[in-house]
């Protein structure tokens, strides 16, 4: 019998359980199916299902310096214009603005760490996405867990807080509970917000409103209006993102009066300029069904008289399918008998994001240390000193015996 008909013991248990339980998506063989099943030319569809077994790690975010679009260097042209301005190259025209980036892992849920700053040390994927971009579904998701928590409070707090004349009552309240009133203060379908126009309508900041550089305007005690900007940057060495207030549109210009002014003026307190809107916990891709507070998901197929047939992969999760398909990819860190096709083409860009200057500017020609090599050159450094030491040596000794031995024939003469 030839070797390739040779069905072991271990085949025969395996086979048998595909076929009693159905194979499992995340077994390294479900999970090299599926990823052959990615490159399948033709496919309508896109698999992701194995990303339900990683977490999402943020590792932190970074500003890019880059030339604005023919439509942003317009419109800042006309508004010059209008206000007659001279239009220079700077960033208070928005020829050169300041691109928000965040980096993230796909670490394996198992392994990764919530104290470890970049999650994991191995199996991992790498990837760069908008700042913008990456908030907006971020803090949907987040809106989406604390929907419930959302729910529950807001009766306490209405109680408490309606005929109160705190400016900062809800959000004191909501706090107390441990939620985030701005998380709360968005508005539905129907246009209704957890904070009705009786409820305090305004003393409230909605978090959504602020995902991207917005006016922020008041109301002085002399009736005058006040404007300024509020949008999100990069904080705490690029380890944190936070609101803040700017001069600018863009939000690129820092303005000198920052969010203890602003609460001053008005006591609505602005959130998040004291502390992180994303969390540096891992945060699972798994989409998970869950009732009165417990995951209930199945994943598996039945027939007609209740039999289990096969095992079905895991759903990914909105946050994390949204920022895999919308990301710059390197994902050589990845496992390569699970993963023989990894994406790479972002890996030199990512590496460049990291060693970002403080202007912003990504550059091409950028030298990237390596103390392998740094102790490499060294070694040979010291190598060719000591044998040109050496060579010069010889060379002295040679030289030497040349005027001993005419000195000598000299006397024999």
């Amino acid at each position: 019998m030839s070797a390739s008909k040779i069905i072991t013991p271990e085949m025969k248990e395996n086979l048998a359980s595909i076929q009693r339980d159905g194979l499992d998506a995340n077994s390294p063989l479900g999970r090299k199916l599926m990823t052959a099943a990615r490159q399948v030319e033709g496919q309508s569809s896109f698999d992701m299902s194995w990303v339900s077994g990683y977490s999402i790690k943020f590792e932190g975010c970074h500003h890019v310096t880059q030339w604005a679009s023919k439509e942003q260097i317009e419109e800042n042209d006309q508004n010059a214009d209008q206000n007659g301005d001279d239009v220079t190259l700077n960033a208070s025209n928005g020829r050169i603005q300041s691109k928000g980036i965040v980096r993230f892992r796909l670490c394996p849920t198992g392994s990764c760490t919530n104290n470890f700053s970049v999650g994991c040390a191995s199996n991992y994927g790498e990837y760069v996405v908008d700042m913008h971009q990456f908030l907006k579904y971020y803090v949907a998701w987040q809106i989406e867990e604390t929907a419930t928590k959302c729910a529950n409070t807001r009766n306490t707090c209405y109680k408490k807080c309606y005929s109160s004349t705190s400016s900062s009552c809800y959000t004191t309240c909501y706090s107390n509970n441990g939620v985030e009133a701005s998380l709360c203060a968005s508005v539905d379908a129907n246009g209704d917000s957890q904070f009705a126009q009786a409820d305090g309508d305004g003393n409230v900041i909605s978090l959504e409103d602020y995902l991207e550089c917005a006016e922020y305007e008041i109301a002085t005690a002399d009736g005058e209006s006040l404007s300024h900007y509020l949008g999100p940057y990069c904080s705490n060495q690029g380890g944190d993102i936070r609101l803040g207030f700017f001069q600018d549109q863009y939000c690129s210009i820092p303005s000198a009066n920052q969010a203890s002014y602003f609460q001053k003026l008005t006591g609505v307190v602005v959130p998040f300029t004291d502390k992180s809107i994303v969390t540096t916990n891992c945060m699972s891709c798994e989409y998970k069904v869950e009732e009165n507070g417990e995951a209930v998901n199945d994943y598996y197929n039945y027939d007609a008289d209740g039999n289990k047939n096969y095992y079905v992969a895991a759903e990914v999760n909105e946050l994390c399918g949204t920022m895999y398909m919308s990301s710059g990819k390197c994902e050589s860190q990845f496992n390569k008998e699970d993963f023989p096709y990894p994406e790479t083409g972002a890996c030199t860009y990512i590496e460049s994001v990291k060693r970002l200057k403080d202007d912003g500017i990504i550059r091409a020609d950028q030298k990237i240390s390596s103390k392998p090599a740094a102790v490499s050159i060294g070694v040979f450094t010291s190598l060719a000193v000591l044998m040109g030491g050496y060579v010069y040596y010889l060379k002295s000794k040679i030289a030497r015996s040349r005027v001993n031995l005419a000195g000598a024939t000299t006397s024999l003469a």
